[in-house]
C-alpha cells in the first residue's frame, strides 16, 4: 500500500533520527593483520612514483577521507587533520584498539617534514590534488608519500577504499566492505520510490555579502552519490560548470564558483544548499534562509550544515553509509514536495 502524503512526510521527517540511532559500527573490532603479499609495489602519480617496500603501520592520513577510510579498514591513523572530525569517524575510531594513540595536526598550514618528524611515520597517504609538489617533496624526506594516481577519483569512495586497502596490505578486506556499503545505500534508496527520475544538486552558500556560491558539478562527491542513488543532474549543469571558474585544490573536487546573482539558474527536485553553522542556526530558528541569501530557482531547498554537508562534500565509505541513513530520507522528502506542489516545503 502507498502511504498518504501526510504519512510519507511525517515518516521522512523522522527517518533521519531513527536511522541515526541504528549505527552499524560495532564495539570491540579485532586488530587487523596486513598481508605483505604483492609488496614491494610502486605507485605512479602526478609527482613521479613511490615505492612501498612493505605494508606501512604508522600512517599519517593527509585528509579526512583518508583517515576515515583507514578507520573503516580497522587501522588507527598515526595522525590526521584536526578539522572536520565527523560523527561517523569518531564512532568508528572508538571501536578500534589503541584508538587513543591517534593524533591530529593543523592542516590549514603548509605540511612539511618538520610537522611530523617526532611521530616517525612509516608512510603518508593522500588522494586527490590537495598536496602541493613542495609539500610532497618535503614529506618524502621523512617517509614515503603514497599518493593516489589520477585513475583513482578522490570524489568516489569505492575506488578510494580499494586503493588505500591495497597500499596498506588489506586488499582482501576492501571488497566485502564496499559491497556492504553499496547494499546499505541501495536498501535505503529502495525505501523511497519517489527518488526515481528525481533530480538533485548540491551548492554551498553563505549569507556573507558578495560571496560567491560553490557549485558541485560532474566529478564531485555529491554528484557521484546522487547518481549512485538514481538521482539525476539537471540538464545544462555540465555546460554551466564548464563555463565557471574552478575552485582551488583545497576545495572538494569537481566544484566551481558561481556568482550569487546566478543562483536563480539552479533548479532541482532536491536543491541541497550547504551553509555555515551560524547560518544554519538562523535557518532552524526561522524555518527559512535569511534574506541575505540569494533566491534559488524552482525546486525544494534542503538546507544542510555540519555532518550532513560533509557526508556529501567529502565522501568516505563511512560518510556514504551515514548519508544513506540520514540524507537519503531527506532527499526523498524534498523530491516528494517538488513533485507534489502544495504539500509543504522542507
Amino acid at each position: 500500500m502507498r502511504p498518504s502524503r501526510r504519512a510519507f512526510l511525517s515518516f521522512a521527517a523522522l527517518a533521519p533520527l531513527a536511522l541515526a540511532a541504528c549505527s552499524s559500527e560495532k564495539k570491540g573490532k579485532a586488530e587487523v593483520t596486513p598481508s605483505d603479499a604483492g609488496f614491494p609495489k610502486t605507485i605512479s602519480h602526478r609527482f613521479g612514483s613511490t615505492e612501498v617496500k612493505a605494508p606501512p603501520v604508522r600512517i599519517v592520513a593527509l585528509g579526512t577521507v583518508e583517515a576515515e577510510t583507514l578507520a573503516a579498514l580497522g587501522v588507527v591513523p598515526l595522525s590526521r587533520p584536526a578539522a572536520d572530525s565527523t560523527a561517523w569517524y569518531r564512532a568508528s575510531l572508538r571501536a578500534l584498539p589503541r584508538a587513543e594513540d591517534a593524533r591530529t595536526y593543523d592542516d590549514s598550514r603548509e605540511l612539511t617534514a618538520a610537522v611530523f618528524k617526532e611521530l616517525k611515520p612509516d608512510a603518508f597517504i593522500a588522494v586527490g590534488d590537495r598536496l602541493s609538489r613542495a609539500e610532497y617533496q618535503s614529506l618524502s624526506e621523512l617517509a614515503p608519500v603514497i599518493l593516489a594516481p589520477d585513475s583513482v577519483p578522490a570524489a568516489d569512495w569505492a575506488p578510494v577504499t580499494t586503493f588505500i586497502a591495497d597500499v596498506v596490505g588489506l586488499g582482501e578486506a576492501a571488497e566485502p566492505l564496499i559491497a556492504e556499503a553499496r547494499d546499505e545505500i541501495s536498501a535505503s534508496v529502495a525505501d523511497y520510490p519517489v527518488l526515481k527520475d528525481a533530480s538533485a544538486l548540491f551548492v554551498s552558500a553563505s549569507s556573507a555579502s558578495g560571496s560567491d556560491l560553490v557549485l558541485s558539478g560532474p566529478g564531485s562527491a555529491p554528484v557521484s552519490f546522487f547518481e549512485f542513488t538514481g538521482l539525476t543532474v539537471p540538464a545544462g549543469i555540465t555546460g554551466l560548470v564548464n563555463g565557471l571558474k574552478p575552485t582551488p585544490s583545497r576545495f572538494p573536487a569537481g566544484t566551481a564558483y558561481l556568482p550569487r546573482t546566478r543562483a536563480g539558474e539552479l533548479s532541482a527536485d532536491a536543491l541541497v544548499v550547504g551553509v555555515p553553522m551560524s547560518d544554519y542556526q538562523v535557518y532552524r530558528a526561522n524555518k527559512k534562509l535569511s534574506p541575505e541569501f540569494p533566491s534559488f530557482g524552482a525546486g525544494t531547498v534542503y538546507v544542510v550544515a555540519g555532518d550532513e554537508a560533509v557526508s556529501l562534500q567529502r565522501q568516505s565509505i563511512l560518510g556514504a553509509r551515514w548519508a544513506a541513513r540520514n540524507v537519503i530520507p531527506e532527499l526523498a522528502k524534498s523530491a516528494f514536495t517538488s513533485k507534489n506542489p502544495g504539500t509543504g516545503k522542507s
